[in-house]
């Protein structure tokens, strides 16, 4: 288990009554070389502790993640005051894993697979089905995607002078503690 994964573990504990805790973005290359920030949902952690993330392939991220798999993310936590920045590369499984999250999604949040194309131009006149109508079936649109972290930075929030660490995996996990 990476040693940085403990001070998630403290953080989302005094998160957890509050629904945007889950919340992080995510920073990527854009197509014409320029960053890019979103705000994705956190969908919990790999077995080899990747980061699990879900989008649409056919989204900008998507083709972004395809050209450039480099990625940043960073997670507040507004109780705990703690930032995380993680650093790593995106990778999309298409194996067992994206079928068992496609699973345990609801109903209704399936069918947002089969919305318009993301970032298309909106028709006043397009109805927006809420119903899957391909039940047991995976849709196409829909990916798990796997940060592999190398690189976390963990600044906490407390006074009079803030703490920073920062983990670096090379063929271990290294800590460091840095100025803040």
């Amino acid at each position: 288990m990476p040693p940085w994964i403990s001070h998630i573990s403290a953080a989302q504990r005094k998160e957890s009554r509050i629904d945007s805790y889950r919340f992080v973005q995510l920073a990527t290359i854009g197509t014409d070389n320029t960053p890019r920030v979103r705000t994705v949902v956190f969908r919990g952690w790999s077995q080899s502790y990747e980061m699990e993330l879900y989008t649409d392939k056919r989204s900008q991220k998507y083709y972004e993640l395809d050209l450039n798999n480099n990625v940043e993310i960073c997670w507040y936590f507004s109780r705990a005051k703690y930032q995380f920045r993680f650093r790593g590369n995106s990778r999309v499984d298409i194996g067992k894993d994206n079928l068992l999250h496609w699973e345990r999604l609801s109903e209704r949040s399936k069918s947002m697979w089969s919305w318009p194309t993301p970032g298309d131009k909106y028709l006043l006149d397009q109805k927006i089905d809420l119903s899957n109508n391909n039940k047991g079936v995976i849709s196409n649109n829909f990916t798990l995607l796997k940060i592999d972290i190398k690189f976390v930075d963990l600044l906490i929030l407390v006074n009079p002078i803030h703490i920073r660490r920062r983990w670096t995996l090379k063929k271990d996990w290294i800590e460091e503690r840095i100025n803040p």
